[in-house]
């Protein structure tokens, strides 16, 4: 029986997805993202929930919990826009049922190789949440923000577990 060559890893490049939101931009890993989803359905949380919870939505029959990612992050975003979705994340704790939970964003996230001598550390914003924000880089003149996706899980864990 023979067996067919593993392709070879490429440590030069980084393969990514960088998720749009209304003033930022997420580096995730490719890995992360289950699927990109619409938010129709989301229901809204009750009035005690923190402005960053978006709420909950059905997703493969499973109810996740959604974040924004700006607002956790302390923007000031208005409402969502027309092409504002959904972006479900593989969680990478097991702080969560169900090992999933959504991000807003705006359009569709895009696959992205990045060369790594292409990758520059940028400044943070004063705004930034050093504990959600690990990083900002900068990948040919546009600045993205490495999250922390395990405060996110955290985050999103302890507001469920208040809200229930």
């Amino acid at each position: 029986m023979s067996t067919m060559p593993r392709p070879a890893v490429n440590a030069e490049q980084v393969y990514a997805v960088l998720v749009t939101l209304q003033n930022d931009t997420l580096l995730l890993p490719n890995l992360g993202i289950a699927e990109v989803i619409s938010r129709e359905g989301l229901k809204p949380p009750s009035a005690a929930a923190p402005d960053w919870y978006a709420g909950k939505l059905t997703w493969q029959g499973q109810s996740i919990p959604v974040a924004s990612f700006e607002r956790l992050n302390g923007a000031d975003v208005e409402g969502s826009g027309r092409r504002s979705r959904v972006v479900v994340i593989n969680a990478i704790g097991n702080q969560l049922s169900g090992g999933r939970y959504g991000l807003l964003c705006e359009g569709y996230p895009h696959l992205v190789t990045i060369q790594r001598e292409s990758i520059r550390s940028a400044e943070a914003r004063p705004s930034d949440n050093p504990e959600l924000a690990l990083a900002r880089v900068l990948v040919a003149s546009r600045t993205l923000v490495i999250p922390n996706l395990e405060y996110i899980e955290t985050q999103l864990a302890t507001v469920l577990a208040t809200l229930s």
